[in-house]
């Protein structure tokens, strides 16, 4: 995630005269010309990154992981990387509009993604395992004629959709869908339910 941060600083458009304090430096020197109006101030860079971070270990997690794919997306949009729009359909709603920036997961842009299209994803679309694939409660509906873009899943998805609910033969997980220009203009449906296994562990 600090490394994402340091990206954004070193990708931002040119500022007067074409460069910004620190241009044309190697990334360790780079590191030492952040400003106060990066928003982090010289030295705090690790402090903050650290604190955010919560108990990592544990997974808990105190903003970094948001911040990191808030910035992978700001990376996106000033390197010019391609806006992908597809259409998601839930079970008895209306279709709604997506969007997501290529390279994104479904389940990125449901959790992290901006707009309308992306709050109402993040209703239907739930990642119980959060994106390791050790669930399929991201489970989506690729329509046919889109799913030869797609790509069929790998075996390890395949034996969590198994325990998918109501599984198709288009079935995939969100959290393994990775936007590319291709797809733009894809649909896919969202089931009916979902099978969420860690509802019946013992945690206690």
């Amino acid at each position: 995630a600090v490394g994402a941060l340091f990206q954004l600083r070193a990708e931002r458009p040119a500022g007067r005269g074409g460069l910004h304090r620190g241009a044309g430096l190697q990334p360790r020197d780079r590191r030492r010309h952040l400003r106060p109006g990066s928003g982090v101030p010289p030295g705090a860079m690790l402090k903050m990154a650290t604190a955010m971070a919560g108990r990592w270990e544990v997974g808990e997690d105190a903003g970094l992981h948001a911040l990191a794919k808030s910035v992978e997306q700001e990376v996106a949009r000033s390197s010019g990387r391609t806006l992908v729009r597809f259409t998601v359909r839930p079970s008895g709603g209306p279709a709604f509009a997506c969007e997501g920036f290529e390279g994104m997961s479904l389940k990125d842009i449901a959790e992290f993604g901006s707009g309308e299209g992306a709050e109402l994803l993040r209703e239907y679309i739930e990642c119980a395992c959060s994106g390791v694939m050790a669930c399929s409660t991201c489970q989506v509906y690729v329509h046919p004629d889109w799913f030869p873009r797609v790509g069929p899943p790998g075996e390890a998805e395949l034996d969590m959709l198994e325990l998918a609910h109501e599984p198709e033969e288009t079935s995939r997980l969100g959290c393994q869908v990775r936007l590319t220009p291709d797809m733009d203009g894809m649909s896919i449906s969202i089931p009916s339910g979902a099978n969420n296994m860690f509802d019946s562990i013992p945690f206690e």
